[in-house]
């Protein structure tokens, strides 16, 4: 059986390198991506996010509160607009994210009590950005009503204590248990790269194996596996794991250990998760071409699978917050197991007890190919698939 398995990973290896294709599915559109997302959110979060202000009041306030924006982190003013429509204008051509208009008669109306509104726009077409400016707005907002109610009550002759009491009677102590550095790059890149990496699998094991359907040359490479289909596809996709087990651990080195990324329960516990992640995507690669043991169908379907994969992981919108026949149909993702056990067990360090099931769910997938064996072998055999 070792003899056999070793003859398919020679055959496989002289097929890897006479195709680029190999080389770009396995080693460089993971190495890019790695590059791309590592770079992209160097710096954790946006910084300095353009948007333009709308000055009708001209007053101490409105010019105390434009200084109090630049000096946010997050926004800064590139224009101010002498009207509602430049600004708005300007929005929609991709200029500003966002722009606060004070309206004429704000510091009349403040001083007299009168509660003037004071308008926030930002767009939520783009959705960093967008939330940014506004969270950054709700902000300035905040400390310019504070501003306003201790001078007035300063004019009264209370005492500072006092004001700071009727201000802020209870102050917010906030710990990021997780991230605590509300960074980007950690809260995505956890998850979107071993997304990718599950979708680079699952595809080029698709891929692997179909076109030896396509080519009709499945029953050499049988014949080079001694006759087994089992010795066929380990010997096939031995060198795949062997690479993309590589990958996949470099990350988690990259990510844990040199780049810091914040890390509570045991660093082997990623290392066992991402050898799982890699064998259950090859497992679910398999069980797609012996579903559909065409090329085109095959990869159509593994493609969609994949990228839904990555959609339902949870980790931009949450599961438990979805209709009960999605959160089950999240359950048949791979990276969805993977993303329950970085959080459960890597980020919160719970343990095995509350992640086992999630293990146990990533080991379930092995089971697939199974499923499909027989119907996959007489493919190989008999080659009895459609060709148009």
């Amino acid at each position: 059986m070792l003899n056999c398995i070793l003859k398919v990973f020679r055959r496989e290896d002289k097929i890897m390198r006479s195709r680029p294709i190999y080389l770009y599915g396995t080693i460089l559109v993971l190495a890019f991506s790695a590059v791309f997302l590592l770079t992209l959110m160097r710096e954790g979060l946006p910084q300095k996010v353009p948007v333009g202000v709308v000055d009708l009041d001209n007053s101490y306030i409105s010019r105390s509160a434009i200084k109090q924006i630049d000096a946010l982190q997050g926004i800064k003013i590139v224009k101010s607009f002498s009207s509602f429509k430049e600004a708005r204008e300007a929005m929609q051509r991709g200029e500003i994210y966002g722009f606060i208009e004070f309206p004429d008669g704000l510091y009349r109306d403040a001083v007299n009590g009168l509660r003037p509104t004071l308008p926030c726009y930002y767009t939520e077409a783009y959705m960093v950005p967008g939330t940014l400016a506004y969270k950054n707005f709700l902000t300035m907002a905040n400390v310019l009503n504070a501003g306003v109610r201790r001078a007035t009550l300063r004019a009264k002759g209370v005492d500072e204590q006092m004001i700071m009491a009727q201000l802020q009677p209870i102050t917010i102590d906030t710990h990021s248990i997780c991230n605590p550095y509300i960074s980007y790059a950690i809260y995505l890149i956890s998850i979107l790269w071993p997304g990718i990496l599950s979708l680079c699998i699952i595809v080029m094991t698709v891929f692997t194996i179909g076109f030896e359907l396509k080519m009709k040359t499945t029953p050499e490479l049988l014949e080079t596996a001694g006759g087994s289909i089992i010795n066929a596809l380990i010997g096939k996709l031995l060198p795949y794991f062997i690479i993309y087990t590589i990958l996949g651990v470099s990350f988690e080195v990259l990510a844990y250990k040199i780049l810091g990324y914040p890390l509570m329960g045991p660093f082997w516990v990623m290392i066992l998760t991402v050898i799982l992640l890699v064998l259950s995507s090859h497992s679910v690669g398999i069980f797609f071409i012996g579903l559909f043991p065409v090329l085109r169908d095959a990869l159509s379907a593994a493609s969609l699978y994949s990228v839904l994969g990555i959609s339902m992981s949870g980790m931009t919108f949450p599961v438990e917050m979805m209709i009960p026949p999605m959160q089950g149909f999240a359950q048949i993702f791979p990276i969805r197991q993977y993303y329950l056990i970085y959080v459960k067990w890597a980020m919160l360090d719970s343990g095995v007890g509350e992640c086992w099931v999630n293990i146990l769910g990533m080991c379930i997938f092995l089971l697939l190919p199974f499923l499909v064996l027989t119907r996959l072998n007489s493919a190989m055999v008999k080659l009895n698939y459609p060709t148009k």
